[in-house]
This record gives C-alpha cells, sequence and structure tokens, in this order.
C-alpha cells in the first residue's frame, strides 16, 4: 500500500512519519521546499525523542518518505491519501477537487479535518463513497487514538479499510458514524471547557486548580478507565442521582464565554503569545510541549505495562 500526506506541517509530518514507522513508503507533499526541509527535520527530532524514551524506533523510516512539492507525482500511484491542510472550507474542497482528478480511482481521500462537515468536502469530488475523516490527535507521533468520521456517503468498505490501515500502524480507531460538528473528541473536549469557562467566570475556581483538577482527577484517572466505564464501576443509579442533581446547574452557554472573548480581544492568545490563562515567559512555550511530550511519552509506556483488560 502506498500512502501520500498532503500538507507538511505538525500534523502531516506527524502523520507521515507514523506511516514511514509502519513499513509502508510515503509521499510527503507541501508546496514549498522549506516548508519539506522542515518536515525532514522535524521527523529527526520526533524520532530523537522517542528513541531517549527508550521506545523503539525505525531507523530507516525516513528512507521510505518521499519529499515532494509536486502535487500529481505525490498522489498518482497512491492507494490512501492523507489531507492535512488549515481549516478551511474551501480551501479544502479545492484540495479534494484536486486529489480527486490526479489520485487512481480506487484510493480512499481522507480528511485530518478536526471538524468540517466530511459530507461538504466529499461533494468536491465524484467518489464520494471513498471520503472519509481521519482525525489525529496532537501530537500524531505520540497519540494513539484516531477518529473515522463518516461521511453521508462513505461506504461501509471505505470505513473498514481505515480502520484496519489505523490499526496496522499501531493506532486505536474511533469509529463516528454520523457526520455532526466537532465529531467525537472535539465535542467532549468542548463540553469540559465550556464548563471550566463558566467555574472561572463565575468565581468558583482559578485556571490553576481546574487544570490541576482534570489532569490528576478526571485526567489521571480516564487515562486507565474512560468515563462510561467509571459509571459502570461506581453503579449507574449513583451517577443518575448526580446528573438528576446537577444538570440544572451546568453551564449551557451557546457562544464564546465573555472571558475567552474578552482574552482574544485583548492578545492573551495563549502560550506564543506569552500569556491565556497562565504566562509565559521567553521559552516557556517550548518547554511546556517538550513537558507535554515527555509526559505522553511516560503514559505511553505505564499504559503499556497494564495487564489486559478483563472479558
Amino acid at each position: 500500500m502506498r500512502i501520500a500526506v498532503v500538507g507538511a506541517g505538525t500534523m502531516g509530518t506527524g502523520i507521515a512519519q507514523a506511516f514511514a514507522e509502519a513499513g509502508l513508503p510515503v509521499a510527503l507533499y507541501a508546496r514549498r521546499r522549506e516548508s519539506l526541509a522542515a518536515a525532514r527535520e522535524r521527523m529527526r527530532r520526533n524520532q530523537a525523542e522517542l528513541r531517549e524514551a527508550g521506545l523503539p524506533v525505525d531507523g530507516d523510516a525516513l528512507a521510505r518518505v518521499e519529499f515532494t512539492d509536486d502535487l500529481a507525482a505525490a498522489v498518482g500511484r497512491a492507494d490512501f491519501v492523507s489531507e492535512n491542510v488549515p481549516e478551511d472550507l474551501a480551501l479544502k474542497q479545492a484540495v479534494f477537487a484536486e486529489l480527486d482528478r490526479l489520485a487512481p480511482s480506487h484510493a480512499i481521500l481522507a480528511t485530518d479535518t478536526s471538524g468540517l462537515s466530511i459530507t461538504a468536502i466529499a461533494a468536491a469530488t465524484r467518489r464520494p463513497e471513498r471520503v472519509v475523516g481521519f482525525h489525529w490527535l496532537n501530537p500524531p507521533h505520540l497519540m494513539l487514538p484516531v477518529e473515522v468520521n463518516r461521511g453521508a456517503h462513505t461506504s461501509e468498505a471505505t470505513m473498514a479499510a481505515t480502520c484496519e490501515l489505523a490499526r496496522r500502524i499501531g493506532r486505536h480507531p474511533i469509529r463516528v458514524e454520523r457526520d455532526v460538528p466537532g465529531f467525537l473528541w472535539n465535542r467532549l473536549q468542548l463540553a469540559l471547557l465550556r464548563e471550566a469557562l463558566h467555574l472561572i467566570e463565575q468565581g468558583i475556581a482559578s485556571p490553576q486548580d481546574i487544570d490541576l483538577a482534570v489532569q490528576w482527577g478526571l485526567g489521571f484517572r480516564w487515562a486507565v478507565v474512560g468515563p462510561l466505564r467509571v459509571m459502570d464501576l461506581a453503579g449507574l443509579a449513583t451517577f443518575r442521582a448526580v446528573a438528576a442533581q446537577l444538570y440544572p446547574h451546568l453551564c449551557a452557554a451557546t457562544a464564546p464565554q465573555a472571558l475567552l472573548e474578552g482574552k482574544v480581544a485583548a492578545g492573551e492568545t495563549g502560550a506564543r503569545a506569552g500569556r491565556g490563562f497562565h504566562d509565559y515567559p521567553p521559552g516557556a512555550h517550548e518547554a511546556w510541549l517538550r513537558r507535554r511530550d515527555a509526559g505522553l511519552i511516560a503514559l505511553r509506556r505505564a499504559l503499556a505495562a497494564l495487564p489486559p483488560a478483563p472479558a
């Protein structure tokens, strides 16, 4: 099987690396040679990070990646195309019209969109049954789940083949059976973030304490057992009682809260800007990314050592 990855940013680079490390030939496309050079260097850093952590690294993986600025050459013999351009529907539709023209008729065309409609993207092609969402989580070279998102016309054969490909490269496919805004990952994430912003606005907790509650409480436990199994283990009657009492008091905002809007308007847009909900002196952004990746690697090693899940 031949893979083409369109877009050589952080996501496209990590995705191409994952395919190559699974032994598959990959063509990585970007319009600018500078982007391709940066992608090659990012792959080297990613592999060095894994090697230093004691995780297995395929030293031949980079040799399986063809770095090209020729889209026709990249996708002309591909069996599976992974698109990773910015989150703009018109841009993705234009790219998919080109992919439909250039890729073999049997090729599956996958989009890494985090929330745009698969159906709308597929409408730019003559093969909507072979268009599927293949949404990776950041950083893709470390995160193992991948959403496989069905559009209105995506065939079951396309869904099954994409899930099988995910398993082949060591990822865990998550089937999302309807084309809904945000799919699964972002719907769950934004539901929690909406409540977190509400708690800050109401003076109930600080950003620091909310981060601690999720990192060392919910996140720590959910890394081992998911939220629905937590309910099963504790007893559904208990959660029903809590839900009946608590649901009326949860945030039901239908637009971004004033707290978030105000920070964006003030230029406090996060780590790159030096301030978001926390302060970031020079160098802190990169240091936090390194800390995040080191933690993800440690979690992968720890979870891999768990006993098999009971029947």
